[in-house]
């Protein structure tokens, strides 16, 4: 006579608490991405609104101020110098610009960047 296996009651349950358990740990991190956490700023509900083209415009001008002052800085430091180095200084940036003209993008940027004909 043939002995049957016997089967533990038990022992399917143990075989879907790992299941389980992922499936609780999926649930909670899917709440955890709660669309209404999000920050909202004010501003940028409506964009076309006066106040955002003003800011808009504010930050623009902000901006083109800033870049001046930098060029304007540049220049006043170029002028600083005596003028073997300041010849010296424009041959290095020159030197630098062609080095860098032929190197490859990062390849973050190729892979994730726009495309050229885009």
């Amino acid at each position: 006579m043939k002995q049957l296996k016997r089967q533990y009651p038990g022992k399917s349950k143990w075989r879907r608490a790992p299941l389980l358990i992922l499936f609780v740990l999926f649930a909670a991190l899917a709440h955890a991405q709660d669309p209404s956490a999000t920050f909202d700023d004010p501003n940028m509900k409506n964009p076309d609104s006066k106040s955002q083209r003003a800011l808009a415009k504010k930050k623009k001008a902000e901006m083109k101020l800033a870049e001046k002052q930098k060029k304007a800085a540049l220049k006043q430091h170029m002028k600083n110098q005596s003028k073997p180095t300041q010849k010296r200084m424009k041959e290095d940036a020159k030197e630098a610009e062609r080095n860098r003209d032929h190197k490859r993008e990062p390849f973050f940027k190729r892979l994730f960047g726009r495309k050229p004909g885009k």
